[in-house]
């Protein structure tokens, strides 16, 4: 007897997304929009200031800088500070830098056994939020992976596995993740990549992006890229640089499907040495940035306290 399966309705969604994002990449929606560089990198010696080369500053703000133990001692993730949110919005408000980025991670796991709720967490982020902006009522904030996880990553770790697994693993990971985009200004998803290739990595962004805009049309997306493969212990790739050409055609990816990235990375390199701001493979790096930003003059634009001076 031939019994059909209907498809289930979250990943029928998600299909339909993948054809919706096939045509995004046909017709760009974001062709003629202004789009942003913004600069997190902690390379040793980098200027603070980027904006000769058209790249904006943004506020990076860790977990460890912002949070503390919670109060009752039963929330195992910790919370927010008012004494160092307080701090933190001056600091925003003093410098003039409004593109605050917080990078939360620990909250969306699992610690010790405690699985907080995607309510839950918007709630407390909500709550950071509104609490930052009574002093610095221009900030438009987000956070790191918010709202929807790294679907390339996910595929990079799981390379033997059928599409549709590695689809169902990214929407589960998404469930706690997409409360947090309603209460954010920008929503900052993740595109760092395991290794080389760019084909299918956009493909990855770009079903992201559908789905973000299915969510939240209405919202800037600004991705992170860093100009290393990512951190993964066993990876042959672990923390190399991605080579010039390739980190080009990720920056022409990023505009085709982006408001704007935040170019992020630690001090370090595959060979845990520190990593200087006058090192070959970083000027490669941003000599191709620069190659990308002359290309699209006319769209690329500084934002904030670089865009006044």
């Amino acid at each position: 007897m031939n019994i059909k399966r209907k498809m289930p309705a979250p990943l029928l969604a998600l299909f339909a997304a993948l054809f919706i994002a096939g045509c995004h990449a046909a017709v760009p929606e974001h062709e003629g929009r202004s789009f942003v560089i913004y600069d997190t990198m902690d390379y040793v010696g980098k200027p603070k200031d980027l904006s000769a080369d058209k790249i904006s500053p943004a506020m990076l703000i860790y977990e460890r800088q912002i949070t503390r133990p919670a109060a009752d001692g039963k929330r195992k993730a910790g919370e927010f500070d008012p004494a160092l949110v307080q701090q933190f919005a001056e600091q925003s408000r003093q410098s003039g830098i409004n593109v605050i980025a917080l990078d939360i991670e620990s909250w969306f796991g699992a610690i010790d056994g405690q699985i907080l709720s995607g309510e839950a967490i918007a709630q407390d982020f909500d709550a950071m939020f509104k609490s930052f902006k009574r002093i610095n009522p221009d900030a438009k904030i987000g956070n790191y992976d918010v709202p929807v996880a790294n679907l390339n990553l996910i595929r990079f770790l799981r390379q033997d596995q059928p599409e549709e697994a590695i689809i169902t693993k990214w929407q589960q990971t998404n469930v706690r993740r997409i409360p947090v985009g309603a209460v954010s200004d920008d929503l900052y998803p993740v595109f760092y990549k395991g290794g080389p290739g760019v084909a299918q990595w956009e493909k990855d962004m770009a079903v992201s992006v559908a789905e973000i805009k299915r969510l939240y049309p209405q919202k800037r997306i600004i991705g992170y890229l860093w100009p290393q493969y990512y951190s993964f212990r066993e990876s042959p790739y672990y923390k190399q640089f991605i080579g010039p050409q390739e980190w080009r055609a990720m920056l022409e990816a990023s505009i085709k499907h982006l408001d704007g990235v935040i170019i992020w990375s630690d001090k370090r390199d595959e060979h845990d040495k520190i990593v200087r701001w006058e090192d070959p493979r970083v000027q490669a790096m941003m000599q191709a940035t620069r190659e990308f930003v002359a290309a699209h003059a006319d769209r690329v634009q500084l934002d904030g306290v670089a865009a006044r001076k």
